[in-house]
């Protein structure tokens, strides 16, 4: 008898060890937020009409001009990746590789296998969502014991909802004017509504706690008056999570708004009307009563800001590290930062509007990691690594038998958090609209394909009518005009069939030189043709029949 009564505590120890090593993981995740792009530091396009700045990264990677102190400073004491990518540059293909761990591409949505049936080519974009029984990210970690909470941008669940009003209607969400009044009751207790509809959609995809919940992006709030960006309100729900955690491990996905558009730094009338100087109140569920103390006063980070004499047009990103350190400070209060891992990225960049393409403006994206107890402080890792790479690297964190979760595309990155400077990538694979290219560390190819009925178009001389009455011979990548005019218009080569870049030379993708370079257009073909078999009965062009 007692060696058996040994033999529980024993067990009970090893168990509550086991749980204790495992860390939490909070995911934080800013919105069209672009990486350094070497050669181009100011990150200010040089192209564009009209100029203009854009979505500058973290002082960690590299960016001079902005003043992100406590975000550096986690990154300073834990691990920098310098060649960080996304599999997909918008937010829904990028939002579905992280938290399933699969390309885009791969995604069994009822909507997306509509549009694209088996047999026919994939055009992914905004049109990939988290499967109702498929494994994710969430599911399994709850498995594993961990409480789960989701708080900020969806665009991952349901696309069918939210340009569709008879869709929404029928759904049971409340509709109201695009000018209402979200201080007026009838219309706040409709937002309200909504927004409750949204969080426990979210929670069926494996999330314990959902709140601070944006369907979309901002206009899909469909008001003018909450077009704009709160990041004090998704800060006061994340932190809602982090207090109701108890003593099991959590994972927190935290998705920011910011910088999407209407970007935060944009002015009306001498104010940032969408950022520092919106109203506070207006939230994606309507008018908040509530206060804010969880985060300083935003005229003081203003006027920190011109203190220093930075550029106010950047003090957002010392809004959104202000929220960085509101979750900081609350771990340290609930005794739990030490065992915390703490992940800062963004969905994917915009630099020089390469959003919607596989340039390095688009898919290359700033990222660090925190961990006390697990990532030696001073780390940077220079090797590639990609969105895919986060769901297989938490739940090795987690305990769970990576080998028994089916279709991973990424992989590990837990010996890299420990200090192995091992290669985790050879080459990476991009997918987006009709584009598909990979990437070793000092190559890119890029190929443009189209599917059978746009080819027969090109053929017959048909002239494609974009944003703005711009005309193309060619279709951009993706449906979304507006993103496919400025990419095509600020990036030279967007339409070009074949593309290859030497990154060592010419980091920005200005020279395309696959017509003089055919062997290492053939090694790069290589690749993609062994990635692009992997996707069964998905054609692309001469590559897989």
């Amino acid at each position: 008898m007692r060696r058996f009564f040994i033999l529980i505590i024993l067990i009970a120890f090893s168990l509550t060890g086991f749980a204790q090593t495992r860390p939490n993981i909070i995911f934080i995740m800013t919105d069209d937020q672009s990486s350094i792009i070497p050669g181009a530091e100011d990150n200010k396009s040089t192209k564009a009409d009209g100029g203009g700045v854009q979505s500058h990264p973290f002082g960690f990677n590299g960016d001079n001009g902005v003043h992100t102190p406590i975000i550096d400073g986690l990154a300073k004491n834990g691990i920098i990746f310098t060649r960080a990518y996304v599999s997909s540059s918008v937010c829904s293909p990028s939002r579905y590789a992280t938290l399933t761990g699969r390309y885009a591409g791969r995604c069994e949505g009822k909507s997306f296998l509509k549009q694209f049936p088996s047999g026919k080519m994939t055009r992914v974009e905004n049109n990939t969502e988290l499967e109702e029984n498929r494994e994710n990210l969430p599911r399994l970690l709850q498995r594993a014991g961990y409480k789960t909470g989701f708080v900020g941008k969806s665009h991952v669940v349901d696309h069918h909802l939210l340009n569709n009003p008879e869709n929404r209607e029928q759904a049971g969400l409340k509709s109201y004017e695009k000018g209402a009044d979200p201080k007026n009751p009838k219309v706040n207790k409709a937002m309200q509504h909504n927004h409750k509809f949204w969080a426990e959609r979210i929670k069926e995809f494996g999330f314990d706690y959902a709140n601070g919940v944006y369907a979309a992006n901002l206009k899909e709030l469909n008001n003018d008056s909450l077009n704009i960006h709160n990041v004090e309100w998704k800060n006061k729900a994340a932190l809602d999570f982090i207090d109701k955690s108890g003593d099991e491990p959590f994972f927190l996905y935290y998705s920011e708004t910011v910088p999407h558009g209407p970007a935060p730094w944009l002015k009306k009338n001498g104010k940032y009307t969408y950022g520092l100087d919106s109203n506070i109140k207006f939230t994606s569920a309507g008018y908040a009563e509530e206060g804010f103390e969880n985060m300083p006063d935003r005229e003081e980070i203003k006027a920190e800001i011109e203190a220093i004499g930075k550029d106010p047009d950047h003090a957002w990103l010392r809004w959104f590290d202000h929220a960085v350190g509101s979750v900081v400070e609350k771990l340290k209060e609930k005794g739990k930062l030490e065992n915390t891992l703490i992940v800062i990225t963004s969905d994917h960049g915009n630099y020089n509007y390469a959003k919607s393409t596989i340039y390095e403006g688009g898919v290359k994206i700033p990222l660090m990691m925190y961990w006390p107890a697990g990532i030696k402080a001073g780390s940077v890792y220079n090797d590639l690594v990609q969105n895919i790479d986060y769901t297989p690297t938490f739940l090795d964190l987690a305990g769970v038998d990576l080998k028994s979760v089916k279709e991973l595309d990424g992989v590990s990155l837990k010996e890299t958090l420990k200090g192995n400077p091992k290669t985790v990538h050879d080459y990476l694979f991009f997918e987006l609209g009709f584009a598909r290219g990979v990437m070793t560390k000092d190559w890119k190819y890029i190929t443009v394909r189209y599917d059978e009925k746009s080819e027969e178009m090109i053929e017959a001389g048909h002239v494609w009518t974009g944003w703005n009455k711009h005309k193309f011979k060619q279709p951009y990548y993706i449906r979304n005009s507006h993103l496919g005019y400025h990419a095509a218009l600020l990036n030279e080569h967007y339409f070009e069939r074949n593309q290859l870049y030497n990154l060592n030379t010419d980091p920005k993708e200005d020279k395309n030189i696959a017509e003089v370079n055919p062997k290492k257009v053939k090694k790069m073909k290589k690749l993609l043709v062994k990635k692009l078999k992997s996707f069964p009965d998905r054609p692309y062009g001469e590559f897989v029949k």
